[in-house]
């Protein structure tokens, strides 16, 4: 519904819809908790190491999580 205001039109809009990333990705996080694990692991392993790194591991549980969640979000953009 719209009105008329000083010659422009005011619309209503709805409330932007809620992303719903990141609770798809927080539900596939259960699938991929060895992988976390082994993420976790290497973080506590380099905590006092200035140069080391785990993209690898960090990289591996994203890909997890995001092959999880691609399916569930694909079928909203379905509608269903």
């Amino acid at each position: 519904m719209s009105a008329r205001y000083n010659g422009a039109f005011i619309v209503d809009m709805p409330d932007p819809a809620e992303d719903p990333s990141p609770g798809i990705e927080k539900e596939c996080h259960s699938s991929c908790l060895s992988i976390y694990a082994a993420y976790e692991a290497c973080a506590k392993r380099i905590e006092d190491k200035p140069d080391g790194h785990c993209t690898g591991q960090y990289l591996d549980y994203w890909g997890c999580v995001d092959k999880c969640a691609a399916g569930k979000k694909f079928a909203l953009t379905q509608g269903k």
